[in-house]
């Protein structure tokens, strides 16, 4: 008969933990070294090879925080002892603490209470010393388990439950315990969920009738032949309490999810024959259960926290924690430390400015530069998030002032503010800004060049015009994102390469990311000056509140997705997003890569057009950047005070003057076309 072995916890700590117990230990405990309530956690939802993870964190001091877990994370009670000296710490009498602690245990389990309650199946004690100079821990964890009965025997070979039972028993299974958060229960007759304690009773009623009777424990450990700790304290208890009883049943549920899908055929499933251990006289068992050290012999631990205890180190961890989960758990194919590293300049710090520098934070992009040249406004605090009352106070520029604000939220970014005015077709340069000018543009062509991804958030359609250009040239990813009333667009330009793109493709669906026309492809005219003659509702960007942050979030969403695709800014879009063909050539790990998201809060849609690169572009044409390239400043003077000097050089003019005005039909808001 084949005996089972079980695999110990490994315990595990967040950094959070250590801060918060220092906390503590200066705040509250002090020099009070008496035992502390505290609790821990396991989860069922590791991924394979990873050992049975026992967590602590920084709530683990609070009661309060005992129910806040989430799903497959099973709450576990503790006791914290936090010494004063390092001699005491190791001098600590370990097994009178250990005996202790398992006396806890073992009366929950003689009298029942784990039956009714199955939290307490388990229990741990911690022992710390904390060395706040050095900002070093000493700790060493004991999770009591009863060394009887000395074996436990199988009448079959552990399986796994997917070769045990078929798919409609497992998917009923999982279903009856989707309701059920308990650490451990009992399904009868795989129809209904009971209580440790009603199965209990009812077996010892009739023992015979040991088949209908499923118990289940959520189980930490990954190995596939070996359950963890929680499995090992259950059989225990159930031993005490069962008699006659032959046979049990038992499934060790785990589970995982990866892309959106949950799988458990991976738990266990035990056929054991149990063994009475009622005759002990009241006495508490023989215990184990303090932890081994790196070298896997019966010791403390140290973790030294001296560089790391630093608040914002703190938080860098934190932040970088949000999105490893996401990798863990749901994107195993996400490339953060390509986020961490990408150079983002956002040109224009208002409302969309300030909301999509949010997001990037909280997508982990740590280099982000403003460029603006206006200052902070009574109007401005409450729809651009960066601002407070005290900036428009103050009349602050708006550039530095989102960039401090960006280091107050995490001091861990690089941030950067530029008062920078764009130089704009239509706005004609004298004699005596000419220097003021080109200094500008030498700036913005220097940031461009310096950064990896520009966006696009100015209030005027002429001031993303020079920008354009400038990226087109040097072929950085453009994000270009515009709002109106109750509408938002956001295009990612296309970015040009020196030959077309020759590489064929078998899928029609696709426009490859080198024709993707730009935020100026659909225009026939050039930008002008757009601040003439503009009346108060004309000088400000008046949208629903709401708009901005939809299209900055949109847009710092499709720039991920973009940065996640091996070609990055030259990746294809898909020309009809709604067609079923699948086109992996346009898809990411996050999804499709679109070329252009319009919105329309008005009737709540959101359409995916795909629009190619115009060869007569005003800004991105292969003319216009040749003109850039060649002749620089002096381009750039005849667009600055030349009305036409664009549409003439990009041929919009000539195509203007040969159309047939008397074939253009126009409609008033009342008439048909019969």
């Amino acid at each position: 008969m084949t005996t089972l072995k079980f695999v110990p916890y490994s315990s595990a700590f967040d950094t959070g933990f250590w801060h918060e117990l220092t906390r503590r230990k200066l705040d509250i405990y002090r020099l009070d070294s008496s035992d502390q309530a505290i609790f821990g956690y396991y989860s069922n939802d590791a991924n394979d090879n990873m050992p049975a993870l026992f967590n602590v964190d920084h709530q683990c001091f609070d009661e309060k925080n005992q129910n806040s877990y989430q799903q497959q994370q099973y709450s576990v009670n503790g006791t914290l002892k936090l010494v004063n000296t390092i001699e005491e710490f190791k001098a600590f009498d370990i097994d009178n603490a250990l005996k202790s602690e398992s006396t806890l245990l073992w009366n929950d389990f003689i009298h029942g209470q784990a039956l009714v309650d199955p939290q307490k199946l388990n229990r741990f004690y911690l022992l710390i010393f904390a060395d706040l100079k050095k900002y070093i821990y000493h700790y060493w964890f004991a999770f009591p388990t009863f060394l009887v009965p000395t074996s436990f025997n199988l009448l079959n070979p552990v399986q796994s439950i997917g070769d045990r039972f078929s798919t409609d028993e497992i998917t009923t299974i999982a279903n009856l315990l989707n309701s059920n958060q308990s650490h451990a229960c009992c399904l009868h007759r795989q129809q209904s969920v009971i209580s440790l304690k009603q199965a209990v009773e009812q077996l010892n009623d009739q023992p015979q009738s040991t088949a209908d009777y499923l118990f289940i424990v959520n189980d930490p450990s990954t190995d596939p032949a070996h359950p963890g700790w929680p499995v090992r304290n259950l059989l225990t208890l159930l031993y005490h309490h069962l008699q006659s009883v032959e046979e049990l049943n038992v499934i060790c549920w785990r589970e995982r999810f990866r892309d959106g899908q949950r799988y458990v055929k991976h738990s266990l499933y035990l056929q054991l024959k149990p063994e009475s251990i009622r005759n002990l006289n009241g006495a508490v068992p023989p215990t184990a259960g303090w932890e081994k050290n790196e070298r896997q012999r019966l010791g403390s631990r140290q973790v030294n926290l001296s560089t790391s205890m630093n608040p914002i180190h703190l938080a860098e961890t934190a932040v970088g924690l949000n999105l490893k989960l996401m990798k863990w758990r749901l994107a195993p194919e996400i490339d953060l430390e390509c986020l961490e590293q990408t150079r983002c300049l956002l040109l224009g710090a208002g409302t969309l400015g300030c909301n999509v520098a949010r997001c990037l934070m909280g997508w982990g992009v740590k280099h982000i530069t403003f460029v603006d040249n206006s200052r902070i406004s009574y109007s401005n605090p409450v729809r651009q998030t960066l601002f407070t009352f005290q900036d428009s106070c103050e009349n602050k520029p708006k550039a530095q002032t989102a960039a401090d604000a960006l280091k107050t939220i995490y001091p861990g970014i690089k941030s950067m503010g530029y008062d920078l005015t764009i130089p704009m077709p239509g706005h004609a340069v004298g004699d005596s800004t000419m220097e003021k000018v080109k200094d500008d543009v030498k700036l913005l062509q220097d940031l461009i060049r310096q950064h990896d991804v520009i966006f696009l958030l100015t209030d005027s359609r002429e001031s993303r015009w020079l920008p354009t250009v400038i990226a087109s040239v040097e072929q950085k990813i453009v994000m270009c994102c515009a709002v109106g009333f109750d509408s938002y667009v956001i295009i990612r330009h296309g970015v040009p390469t020196a030959e077309s793109n020759a590489s064929s493709t078998r899928y029609k669906n696709i426009l490859s990311g080198d024709k993707l026309g730009c935020y100026f492809c659909n225009d026939v005219v050039a930008p002008g000056d757009s601040s003439v003659d503009r009346t108060l509702d004309q000088q400000c960007t008046v949208t629903r509140p709401g708009i901005s942050m939809m299209a900055s979030a949109l847009s710092v969403e499709l720039l991920v997705s973009i940065l996640q695709h091996p070609l990055r800014g030259q990746c294809p879009a898909l020309i009809r997003a709604d067609l079923e063909e699948s086109v992996p050539e346009a898809v990411s790990c996050l999804g499709i890569v679109p070329h252009t998201i319009r919105g329309f809060l008005g009737r709540y849609s959101t359409v995916l057009p795909t629009g190619e690169a115009f060869s007569q572009c005003v800004a991105c044409s292969p003319i216009v950047r040749q003109a850039f390239q060649e002749n620089g400043f002096s381009f750039l003077l005849k667009v600055f005070n030349e009305l036409n000097y664009l549409e003439d050089l990009t041929g919009l003019r000539a195509m203007q003057l040969a159309t047939d005005i008397s074939e253009i039909i126009e409609l008033s808001d009342d008439e048909e076309i019969q």
